[in-house]
């Protein structure tokens, strides 16, 4: 047996992926020629500050890398239609009929190839829920070698031992619901690939050697030899969009715990880091830098949980952020914590029953903390890095599972994380308390005090539409004057009260639906800390509309008489009134659907308008146009 080996930084940032993707072309018309790519988003995980994410579309048996414009803003596992540059090579080859989808995707996932650059993000679908529904993963377990490293058979009955480990992890994680089956061997194979590619390119070629299928509650587990994992990784998984995805993963070992964290990564769970600041617990997470204001998030920094750093032995608990939030743990199992003072009676996690958990929310930041009890007993036993046990204070990052405070920080990582008796974390605004009161081996008494409250908005303009007020005429809402200045408003324009369907943006074109209709529009306002508030502006009146234009009937000559025919409007008029015009200037008096012309009417310009009425409805009127009157 190897020596007990603790390896956190070796562990290679996961990647998240979804499913089946498909790209279509528009007709190459230069070297800019653009490419319809339509499928899931995968990206890999971000553990440092200044690292840069790699971005990729799945697409049919394929990773599709891509790179640009709107990938960091749009959530990993999401769907996604994104407008790709077709490569100058592609292009250059392409002939009449040429399928520049297909040749753009053929070369993208080429050894050595550059990825896809991005120019849009047509549209992105953020992916589904988290939590899950019991089932058995399937595992398809194969040997092999990259370049440049001998071979390390492994044995049936290691890989079966591994899996099977691996199995009772995840069963004790989720009350025996997500459980791991017994592995399938594919044949062994040498990899074309050396480390030092791209490991998209070991797993294309893996999918294609395996014939493995992309479905649901499936895994593909590269076992690699052990002395790769310095170049190629410890392990190195794809993060599903939920605990029933598929993934694709490697591994430099059969122990165990490389595997359960692995595979976690494939059930859509992060890493377990530790926030390191240098006198203070806690800090503002500046999501615009995507990074803590003034302090590091330390990768693996969580030695408690599986998804912190792997050893050959350690299979510790998956702590309480994700657990809950994935469905791995009951709600029953914790306590919302709400405004006041509040104490918590917290038995083990390792035990399996009783509340495990304090959940608080500081409705001034919108910070949720995860408060849990840790002991040296069943799965907790141990952990590869040796933390204290004891009161833990948990929070998330934008791009960890979960984020564990140091209670005494020095600036650096150490082992001290745990909130000893008679200690006390401090949210980083001052507003939420946690005090450990008291411990023994079957619980703990957790005081938290949380003084924060929401604020309220003041109204000092109401909203209200500017626009002309027509059908086909835009209309556009103010926001309207708050204070504070909110971080968001949204729109809910109205027909005569009732929503209409769709239209949510701040501009909004009537339609005949809304002719004679009463339009209003309600503007909601948010801001982190304050109550969500909205005010609906005043209504406008949109006018009965007329369809087809009214006209005049009859010969232009003095003498003669012209009548007004009304057209056709929506909905139908019950009276109509009229007013005729020389040259633009109202006939004092005639206001009849006919007129007869004058001499005074000779050389001139006439016409009419309609007036359309109809109870409850907003008036609507529309001029004739003018016919000359020549003799």
């Amino acid at each position: 047996m190897r020596a007990r080996r603790l390896l956190p930084t070796l562990l290679a940032a996961g990647l998240v992926v979804g499913s089946t993707a498909v790209a279509t072309a528009d007709e190459p018309t230069s070297t800019d020629a653009s490419v319809r790519l339509t499928g899931e988003l995968v990206r890999t995980s971000v553990e440092r500050r200044g690292d840069t994410p790699r971005f990729a579309v799945v697409t049919g048996d394929r990773f599709v890398p891509v790179t640009g414009a709107g990938l960091a803003d749009t959530p990993a596992g999401s769907t996604v239609e994104l407008d790709v540059r077709a490569p100058s090579a592609v292009v250059a080859k392409a002939r009449p009929g040429t399928d520049l989808a297909a040749a753009t995707t053929a070369h993208a996932v080429a050894p050595g190839t550059a990825p896809l650059q991005v120019t849009r993000v047509v549209e992105a679908q953020q992916a589904s829920s988290a939590t899950y529904v019991p089932a058995t993963r399937r595992i398809t377990y194969v040997e092999v070698t990259p370049q440049g490293y001998p071979r390390e058979a492994v044995s049936t009955a290691q890989a079966t031992a591994q899996v099977a480990a691996t199995d009772s992890y995840w069963r004790d994680q989720s009350r025996g619901e997500l459980r791991i089956g017994a592995p399938t061997f594919a044949p062994r194979y040498t990899s074309a690939y050396w480390c030092s590619d791209d490991p998209f390119d070991l797993w294309n070629e893996a999918l294609l050697r395996t014939g493995w299928e992309w479905r649901d509650n499936a895994s593909l587990v590269l076992k690699l030899p052990f002395d790769s994992g310095p170049e190629c990784g410890y392990g190195l998984g794809l993060i599903g969009e939920n605990p029933n995805s598929a993934g694709v993963l490697h591994v430099a070992d059969t122990a165990a715990p490389v595997l359960a964290h692995e595979l976690g990564h494939n059930m859509s769970l992060e890493h377990a880091n530790a926030l390191v600041c240098s006198g203070r617990s806690d800090s503002a997470y500046d999501t615009s830098a995507d990074w803590w204001t003034s302090c590091d998030e330390a990768e693996y920094g969580d030695s408690l949980d599986i998804m912190g750093p792997s050893s050959e032995d350690d299979l510790p608990m998956l702590s309480t952020p994700q657990a809950l939030r994935h469905g791995l743990l009951p709600p029953s199992s914790a306590v919302q914590v709400g405004h006041g003072t509040t104490r918590v009676t917290l038995s083990p996690l390792s035990g399996g029953e009783g509340t495990r958990a304090a959940v608080v929310t500081n409705v001034n930041t919108g910070v949720r903390y995860w408060v849990e009890y840790r002991t040296p007993t069943g799965r907790d036993a141990s952990n590869p890095a040796g933390q204290d046990t004891g009161v833990r204070v948990l929070r998330t990052s934008s791009w960890s599972g979960s984020v564990v405070l140091d209670p005494t920080p020095t600036g650096t990582l150490d082992r001290r994380v745990a909130l000893a008796p008679g200690a006390t974390l401090t949210s980083y605004d001052g507003r939420v308390k946690f005090t450990t009161e008291s411990t023994s081996s079957g619980q703990a008494v957790v005081r938290i005090d949380n003084t924060s409250q929401l604020g309220s908005f003041t109204l000092t303009q109401a909203p209200r539409i500017t626009g002309t007020k027509g059908v086909g005429q835009r209309l556009t809402a103010s926001t309207g004057t708050w204070s504070p200045t909110p971080s968001r408003y949204t729109y809910r324009w109205k027909r005569n009260g009732v929503n209409i369907p769709g239209a949510t943006s701040r501009t909004y074109t009537p339609t005949t639906a809304d002719a004679g209709r009463q339009i209003s529009v309600r503007v909601e306002v948010t801001r982190t800390g304050y109550t969500t508030r909205s005010r609906t502006s005043a209504s406008v009146g949109i006018p009965i509309y007329a369809t087809t234009r009214p006209y005049l009937h009859g010969t232009a000559t003095t003498g003669h008489t012209l009548t007004v025919m009304v057209g056709a409007w929506t909905p139908r008029p019950s009276s109509y009134s009229y007013q005729w015009y020389r040259n633009g200037v109202a006939l004092s008096g005639r206001t009849a659907k006919t007129y007869t012309l004058t001499r005074s009417d000779r050389g001139q310009k006439v016409h009419a308008k309609v007036t359309a009425r109809r109870t409850g409805y907003t008036t609507g009127s529309r001029t004739t146009a003018m016919k000359t009157i020549w003799r």
